[in-house]
C-alpha cells in the first residue's frame, strides 16, 4: 500500500485566546486551566490550553492554529497572511489559524473551507479578542452576557445560531473560507471559498461514473490516519459512512478498520442491522452501544458541556454517546460521513422539492384550489392529513422560501410563541431573510445545486460539524471530513446536476459508482439519518414530560419575557395527541433554557 496517511492531530481538542487591551493580560491569567504563551508588553497576549500550534516567523510575526492538514503548510499561513487565496488552492482539512504583529497588533484570522473549527472574536472599546471556544469570551473585559434575540430567533428556527452572530449580543463567529483582519480598529471580513457547480464535466455515464469512484476513494484515503489502532469510523449503516469504512478496508486488508454504532431500542430509529451488515460486508470490527431514554436524560447535560452555543439538534445525543465509546476503545481520530448527502444528492428533500417545484409551475387558481381543500381537512389530530396540508402551502412558494419552511418553527408560529415585546424587536421573516441572503451567495448554478450549495453553508456548516466537532472534541478525540475535502467537493460540483437526483432516484451517479464496494441492501435501504427517539419518549415517559415541563413552564423561563408558556404549554398537548410530532421543537426550547440558565445568567 502507498501511504500518505498524516497523524491526526490532537490540537485540534485544544483552545487558546489571543487578546489586546489595557485589562487583557490580567483577565486571560485569571482564566483556571490556561498557559500564558505570548505576554510581551504593549503587544497581544495568548493563552492556550492543550496543544496549540504556535510559532514566531522571521519577520517578527507569530502564527497559531488548531489544524489537521491533509496537504499544506501551516507556516504558508503566515507567510500569505494577506492573500487567503493561498488557503483555498493548496491547504486540505481542518484549520483554524490566527497571525498577529506583536508590534502593531494586527491580526489576520483564517477558518477552513467549511468552518469545521470555529473562531469566535469580541471587541468593546480598546479590547479586541478571537478565541476558539465562545464561552471563553463571555468573561472578557466589558461583555454584558446579553443574549442577541435575531440570533435566539435564528435557533429557534433552526435549532443553532448561524455565523456570523451568537447567542451573546457582542461576540460574533467568523463564517467558514473566510479570511478576518483586524488593525487600528478596523475589521475586515473576506470570504475566500464558496462551492461552485460550473457542470463543465463531459462523458458518457460509464466515463463518469469511474471518475467519480476513482475520486472517492482518492478522498478517502488521503483522509486515512496514520497508525494501525488508535482511530476508527462513524457508522450508521448509511451509505456514506458504510462507503468509508469499506474503502479504507480495502485499501489495506492486512489492517483491520474499527467502527463505532449507537442504536436505540425504539423501531424506526434503530440502524444497528445496517451497521452490522456494513462491518460484516467489508470485514470491519464493529463496537456497539445503546442509548435509551433515561441515558438519553443524562446526555442532555454533557449536551450543555459540549457546545459553546445552544445546540438543539437532539442527534448530538447519539453522536456524542458514539464519539464516547470511540474514546474509550482508545481512538485518537474518527472519520465521518458528513457531507455525502450535500455533495452527491442524498437528501431526501431534494427529491421532494422536485415534486414541489412542479407543483409550483401549476397555473395559480389550481394551487389555491389544492390548499383550500388541504386546509379544511387538516388541523385535527391526523397526522397524514396535516402533512398533506403542509405540502401544498409550502409546494405554493418558490426557492429558497419554500427550502426554508422545513426550518421555520418561530416564523410558523411567530404570533403565538413569541411575546409582543420579542416581537418587537425581531421582524417575522428575519430568518427567511438569513436564507435568502445565503441562497444568492456564489456563482449562478442549476436549481438543484443552488439548495445543495445552500445545504452546505447552513446544514452543514452551521449544524452538522457543529455537532460532530463538538462531541469529539468534548471527548479529546480528532475527527475527519473526507466527503467534505475541498478537491472532492470541487469535483462533484463539476457533475451535471442530472447525476446527483435523477427523476426522483437520490445519488444516481454515486450509487452505481459504488458498486461493488456497499452492499446492494444499504445501497437500497431508505434514508434514516442519526436521529433521537425524542417524540417516542416525550409520548410515553413521564419522567422526561415532567422534566421538560419543570424547566420550560417555571417562573425563571416566563422571567425572559420571549416565549409565550400558555402556548408552550399547548405545544406539549399537540404532540401527545398525535397529531403532530413537536419533539424537536420541544427539545430545542429546553436546550435553549438550560444553555441559558448555565452560561449567560452566571454575573
Amino acid at each position: 500500500m502507498n501511504d500518505t496517511s498524516r497523524p491526526c492531530s490532537a490540537s485540534i481538542t485544544a483552545d487558546f485566546v489571543l487578546a489586546s487591551g489595557p485589562e487583557a493580560r490580567a483577565w486571560l491569567r485569571a482564566i483556571s486551566g490556561f498557559q500564558m504563551l505570548a505576554d510581551e508588553p504593549d503587544a497581544p497576549v495568548l493563552a492556550v490550553r492543550g496543544a496549540v500550534a504556535s510559532q514566531r516567523v522571521a519577520d517578527g510575526r507569530h502564527w497559531l492554529a488548531l489544524a489537521d492538514l491533509i496537504q499544506g503548510d501551516l507556516a504558508d499561513g503566515a507567510s500569505h497572511a494577506d492573500s487567503a487565496q493561498v488557503l483555498q488552492r493548496n491547504w486540505r482539512g481542518r484549520f483554524a489559524q490566527v497571525v498577529w504583529n506583536p508590534r502593531s497588533g494586527a491580526m489576520t484570522a483564517f477558518t477552513d473551507h467549511f468552518g469545521t473549527l470555529p473562531l469566535y472574536w469580541y471587541r468593546d472599546g480598546a479590547h479586541f479578542a478571537i478565541a476558539s471556544d465562545l464561552r471563553l469570551l463571555l468573561g472578557a473585559p466589558g461583555c454584558q452576557r446579553e443574549p442577541d434575540l435575531q440570533a435566539i430567533y435564528h435557533y429557534l428556527n433552526f435549532a443553532v445560531v448561524p455565523a456570523p452572530l451568537t447567542i451573546c449580543r457582542q461576540i460574533r463567529k467568523l463564517e467558514p473560507g473566510t479570511r478576518m483582519q483586524w488593525q487600528h480598529g478596523a475589521l475586515r471580513c473576506e470570504r475566500y471559498y464558496l462551492p461552485d457547480y460550473p457542470e463543465d464535466l463531459r462523458g458518457n455515464s460509464e466515463q463518469l461514473r469511474s471518475q467519480l469512484r476513482e475520486h472517492i476513494i482518492a478522498s478517502v484515503h488521503a483522509y486515512r490516519p496514520a497508525g494501525k489502532r488508535d482511530w476508527g469510523c462513524f457508522l450508521s449503516g448509511g451509505t456514506d459512512s458504510s462507503s468509508i469504512v469499506s474503502i479504507l478496508r480495502q485499501q489495506d486488508p492486512d489492517a483491520p478498520v474499527s467502527t463505532c454504532s449507537i442504536g436505540f431500542a425504539e423501531a424506526g430509529y434503530d440502524e444497528m442491522a445496517y451497521a452490522r451488515l456494513a462491518a460484516d460486508a467489508c470485514g470491519a470490527t464493529p463496537h456497539f452501544d445503546a442509548v435509551d431514554r433515561t441515558r438519553a436524560l443524562q446526555l442532555l447535560d454533557t449536551v450543555l458541556d459540549a457546545y459553546d452555543q445552544p445546540f438543539g439538534n437532539a442527534s448530538a445525543i447519539p453522536t456524542l454517546a458514539c464519539a464516547q465509546l470511540g474514546k474509550r476503545l482508545g481512538m485518537r481520530c474518527m472519520l465521518a460521513g458528513d457531507g455525502g448527502d450535500e455533495i452527491f444528492g442524498g437528501n431526501q428533500r431534494y427529491a421532494k422539492d422536485k415534486v414541489m417545484a412542479a407543483f409550483y409551475r401549476l397555473p395559480g387558481p389550481l394551487k389555491s384550489l389544492a390548499r383550500g381543500i388541504t386546509a379544511k381537512i387538516a388541523g385535527g389530530h391526523v397526522h397524514l392529513l396535516n402533512r398533506i396540508h403542509s405540502f401544498t402551502k409550502r409546494a405554493s412558494l418558490p426557492n429558497p422560501d419554500r427550502f426554508y419552511s422545513d426550518d421555520a418553527f418561530a416564523s410558523d408560529f411567530y404570533d403565538t410563541l413569541l411575546t409582543d415585546a420579542f416581537r418587537a424587536q425581531v421582524p417575522r421573516d428575519a430568518s427567511l431573510a438569513l436564507m435568502r441572503e445565503r441562497f444568492e451567495q456564489g456563482e449562478d448554478a442549476a436549481p438543484l445545486h443552488r439548495i445543495m450549495r445552500l445545504d452546505l453553508a447552513m446544514a452543514i456548516a452551521q449544524n452538522d460539524l457543529v455537532k460532530v466537532n463538538g462531541a469529539c472534541k468534548y471527548h479529546d478525540v480528532g475527527v475527519r471530513f473526507p466527503y467534505l475535502d475541498r478537491d472532492l467537493v470541487d469535483y462533484t460540483g463539476r457533475l451535471p446536476a442530472q447525476h446527483k437526483v435523477r427523476r426522483l432516484n437520490k445519488r444516481d451517479l454515486f450509487k452505481r459508482a459504488m458498486a461493488g464496494i456497499l452492499p446492494v441492501a444499504i445501497l437500497k435501504k431508505p434514508k434514516q439519518g442519526f436521529g433521537l427517539p425524542v417524540a417516542v419518549w416525550l409520548k410515553d415517559d413521564a419522567a422526561m414530560q415532567a422534566h421538560v415541563r419543570s424547566v420550560l413552564l417555571d417562573e425563571r423561563t416566563r422571567a425572559r419575557g420571549w416565549i409565550r408558556p400558555e402556548f408552550v404549554a399547548e405545544l406539549l398537548d399537540r404532540h401527545m395527541a398525535g397529531g403532530w410530532d413537536y419533539s424537536a421543537q420541544i427539545w430545542q426550547l429546553l436546550v435553549l433554557e438550560l444553555w441559558l440558565r448555565r452560561y449567560m445568567d452566571v454575573r
